[in-house]
């Protein structure tokens, strides 16, 4: 009997600790969507395969928001990318700018009409080999 309480005690008091907010946990995964993205264009400054590989999406007429979508290894709980503006709530949003070498990346939650986060990478000079 001792047991059983004990078991009903403890099951209680870990429901009551499990009352995470959904909504911090997609801002979590925002901000880590964001952050890997940066990492993914400041890398054509070090490597070259992503270089030529950001570059030679450029030259086939695509954009920024293409090389990040082929580099994704994942896209995990942020499933919406866009370029330019937000097709979705939780969206990463890819613009160019502020300066000429440079790619924003912006995080929006619920709200379409501010970032939650915001990013600027800085893109590596094309390079030829």
């Amino acid at each position: 009997m001792l047991r059983w309480m004990l078991f009903a005690l403890t099951a209680l008091v870990g429901s009551g600790c499990d009352s995470a907010d959904p909504v911090d946990g997609k801002t979590e995964a925002l901000k880590a969507a964001v952050a890997q993205a940066h990492r993914l264009f400041e890398r054509t400054q070090t490597d070259p395969m992503a270089n030529v590989s950001f570059y030679g999406v450029h030259q086939m007429g695509g954009s920024g928001i293409h090389y990040l979508l082929a580099s994704l290894p994942e896209r995990g709980a942020i499933e919406c990318y866009a370029e330019g503006k937000p097709s979705a709530p939780w969206c990463v949003v890819v613009r160019g700018g502020p300066g000429k070498l440079e790619i924003t990346i912006d995080g929006y939650g619920a709200q379409l009409d501010r970032p939650l986060v915001t990013q600027v990478a800085r893109l590596g000079e094309y390079r030829r080999f």
